[in-house]
Parts: C-alpha cells; structure tokens; sequence
C-alpha cells in the first residue's frame, strides 16, 4: 500500500508540472501579443470649406493638408446638423487634398467630416481622429413683397417676387404690425394648404407670385409676411422672413352696366347696386390714367345713375364709382373699380370709333345694310338745312334744304348745318343730295341717308384723269367748288363726315358717315 501511494503521488506531481508549463506557454504569447503596438494615421489638417454660390448654381469646396503618405486614403461625410447622422459622400485616394461637393441646396445648414484611414495586416482598417468642419449655410434671398392690396370677395392679394431655389413659401399674417403674425399658407408646388384661400402662380421667371387671403373683416387692416424656405430630405429649413406690408379690407367695386348722352353735353351712367354699401363716389377725368376729380357722393344705396352736364361733344371722359361704408365715422371706398370710358356723344364726332358708328346707325344688330328701300325709309327722319348762296346779282342770300337723313345722325345733321350757316365764311349751297335708294344691291352710304353730295356739278368725281360725274373742280376761280380747306369742310369732319377721297378717285362732292 505504501509503495501504490508513493507512486501515484509522483504521477499526480508529474501531471501538475506539465500543467504549469503549458499554462506558463500560454502568458508567455499573451505577452508578445500585446506588445505589438495599434497606431493610428494621424489627422488631417487646415480642414476648410468654402462656398462658391450664384444665379445658377452652389457648390462647397474641402481642402486638407496630410503630410504623411503612409495611408490609404481619407472618407467624405456630410451631416446637417453637428451631432447628427453622418453620411458617407466619397472615398478618396491617400494624394488627395481637395474635393468639391455640387449636390447641396440653399437654406440647409451642412456640416462636413475627414478621415485618413490606413490597412493593417492584423487588425485591418485603421481610421485617424475625425476632423469636423464649421457649419456651412447658404442662405436664401429675403422675400421682396411688390404688393398687399384689397380684392374682391373681402379678401386681400398678397404679392411677392420669387426666390431662386426656394421651394415654397410661409405666409404669415397680422392684425399688429409689429408681432403677433400667425402662419395661414404653406405655399408649395403651386399649391396653397389652407382651404379658404386661392392663388396664382406665375410661369414666367422673375414674374410675381399672388395668394389671396378669402373671407376677411371689412374695415380691418392686415399685415402681411413671407418666408421663403428649401425641401431637403423631408425637412423644411427657413430662409428670412420679409418685412411687412398691409392693406384695408373692403368691399366689391361697382360695375357700370351702361351710359348714354340722352341730351346735348351730357353723359348719363348706371352701375350695379351694391348691397353692403352705404353709398356711392363718383371720380372722372378726361384723362384714362390721370387727374380724377371727385364728380359726386351719393348718400343712398339705391341711387345708382348720375347724369353729368355741361360736357364738350366728342370728348372721351372716364368714370370710376366706389361704393363705400361708414367706418369709424370716415368713408370707407371699396376695392379700385374698372375705368369706364364714355364719349359725350349725343352728336357724331371726327374721331368717332366704327363700333360706336354702327351702333348709333343699326344698334345692336348684326346688321351692315337695309335689304329694300322700305326698311331704309323707316329710319329716315325729314331735317331743315338753312344755308347760303348767291343770287344772280352776286349776293349772297339764305334759302332753305329739307333733307332726308338717317335718324341716328338726324340731330348731329340739324346741328352740323346751324353751324355751317352761322360761320363767317358763309359758303354758298346750291345743291344738296343725301338720303336716295340707289337699288338692294347698293353699299352707297346714299342709301341709308349718311352721305351728302353739296354742289354737284361744281365738284366733279373722277378716276385718275377720267371725269365720272360733275363737270369741274375749280376752287379758286368757282364759288361753289368746295376747297380741300375750309369752314365747311372742317365742320363737316367735326361732326365724322369725311370726303369721299379713294387713292386715284376722288369725289369732291361727297361726304359720308362711315367714310364711303
């Protein structure tokens, strides 16, 4: 028994020993191991961003020095915000000291990351300490509002020029110039997110872009605001917000329904009533742009004409009438309303348009010509013409034409000729033709009585050299010819009767209404 002990105590020492030599093996690698030493490439350095940015285009330019080759390169990362999520932009190779960044967008803020990196063949990618650049921003241009003006439906029409890059626009709006403004619009992709409100996008470039702010206070001012702001990756960045502009909300305008000159120098218009005003102002000029002159206020919401007096024939005047409230115990006018223009026209006039023409002749018809002498001689009206001649003693003395006109220009005629006898040049007439079918198929002024033939044998119509009717046109030696210039010929221009002169015919004799 002793001897079996003796021996297994000597095996059990034999093991032990070789435990302790492999364990002792073991720290002996562990040791070598870690004195292999991990070194780190070494950071870039004068790490800048600049910004080049114009009209057209933005980019941000890195630039780094290195002064050790022993690496294999340096990665590009891009966040917006400092501690944020980094992306990787590009992987550069180790002799790299620049690179240029074109996908960035204005009003972000970009922050930019640099590391070197190297491979090691036990450990594998070793990266350097990050170097992190100052906040890169490019910012927007401010908003310019060009206007904020009353419009119809109590609304007000904010205008502003756009932003080069903006993707949208915040509209603020106030009853405080100075604070309080609340966000109403989030104006993007030509749309507009609040329901109340309409708007209007422009499609040429630098033209301004309108929204309008529906359903208002009339009588309240409002203030307006605009922020331009840029879209990137789901987020909206702020660009600065523009000074304010503001307007009074008012009522519609009126809208003038018709006019007319029912009595010599007179110019009556009737407009539209409007059921929230409590009266009327009324403005002309004789100018379209210019020099309006207050005409008169109406106390009443239910008078809606005004005639105006003491007018020149054939002059053009302009009207605008403003409805307006009582507020606050001043007039409040309504939204700027059309011009209207009206001609005092109860006679004809040189400058008389051809709509106006054929409106007085044949109202509103869509009609040129009288199909057979029957319906002509319905609008024909009998006018006495007293004129001038000479008797056979060379005296001039005043005799007496019944003519037959048309009667839209029936008073005009009755008018044209007082003056003609009144002048001093006292033009002798010894002949006058107007008012004469001259058959259905006929375009002769003749036959809707708008055309007069004075002295016709005296002033001849003729075709170049080649005499068509009339025997002379002798105005210098003939008192009867009618000069180019004269009293008669220029009153009768006055009141749109022209000569019937036609490139190479001429015809001495006539003049006509609508010129043929």
């Amino acid at each position: 028994m002793k001897k079996f002990s003796l021996v297994m105590t000597i095996i059990f020492a034999l093991s032990l020993g070789a435990f302790f030599h492999v364990d002792a093996f073991a720290f002996d690698e562990k040791e070598k191991e870690t004195e292999t030493t991990v070194t780190k490439p070494n950071a870039p350095t004068d790490f800048t961003a600049t910004v080049s940015s114009d009209s057209y285009s933005s980019s941000v330019t890195l630039t780094w020095n290195y002064d050790n080759y022993y690496v294999n390169g340096f990665y590009i990362y891009r966040a917006t915000s400092e501690n944020g999520a980094y992306e990787l932009l590009t992987t550069l190779s180790r002799y790299s000291t620049s690179y240029t960044d074109y996908n960035i967008s204005k009003c972000v803020p970009y922050y930019y990351k640099i590391v070197a990196y190297t491979y090691d063949y036990y450990f594998g990618e070793i990266c350097s300490d990050e170097v992190v650049s100052n906040q890169i921003l490019i910012p927007l241009n401010q908003v310019a509002l060009q206007s904020v003006t009353a419009s119809s439906g109590k609304s007000m029409t904010v205008n502003w020029y756009p932003v080069s890059d903006a993707s949208g626009y915040y509209i603020y709006r106030s009853t405080n110039p100075d604070s309080d403004f609340t966000l109403i619009c989030d104006y993007i992709n030509s749309s507009a997110t609040n329901n109340n409100l309409s708007y209007y996008d422009s499609f040429y470039e630098n033209s301004a872009l309108s929204y309008t702010d529906c359903n208002l206070t009339v009588g309240q001012t409002y203030y307006y605001k605009v922020c331009p702001y840029v879209l990137f990756n789901g987020q909206k960045y702020s660009g600065t917000i523009s000074s304010a502009l503001s307007d009074i909300v008012r009522i519609d305008a009126t809208k003038i329904k018709k006019s007319a000159s029912n009595k010599p120098g007179t110019n009556t218009i009737t407009w539209k009533n409007l059921n929230d005003a409590d009266g009327y102002i009324i403005y002309y000029s004789t100018s379209y742009d210019s020099g309006y002159k207050k005409l008169k206020t109406i106390k009443s919401n239910s008078t809606t004409s005004y005639t105006q007096k003491k007018l020149t024939n054939g002059v053009a005047y302009y009207y605008k009438v403003f409805g307006y409230v009582n507020v606050k115990g001043k007039k409040l006018e309504s939204i700027e309303p059309e011009t209207y223009t009206k001609y005092c026209d109860y006679y004809t006039y040189k400058d008389e348009d051809y709509t106006s023409r054929h409106k007085r002749i044949f109202g509103n018809k869509n009609i040129y010509k009288y199909k057979n002498s029957k319906q002509a001689w319905k609008n024909m009206k009998l006018v006495k013409a007293k004129v001038w001649d000479i008797n056979r003693h060379g005296k001039k003395y005043t005799r007496t034409f019944y003519l037959y006109v048309h009667k839209g220009v029936a008073p005009s005629v009755d008018k044209m000729f007082k003056e003609i006898y009144k002048s001093k040049e006292r033009f002798p007439i010894h002949d006058i033709g107007c008012y004469n079918w001259r058959g259905n198929s006929s375009t002769s002024e003749h036959c809707l009585g708008l055309a007069f033939d004075i002295n016709s044998n005296e002033n001849y119509m003729v075709q170049g050299k080649q005499i068509l009717a009339g025997s002379f046109w002798k105005p210098k030696k003939n008192k009867y010819s009618i000069p180019l210039k004269c009293n008669l010929v220029k009153i009768l221009e006055k009141y749109g009767f022209s000569r019937g002169f036609w490139g190479e015919r001429k015809d001495y004799m006539h003049f006509s209404y609508f010129g043929g």
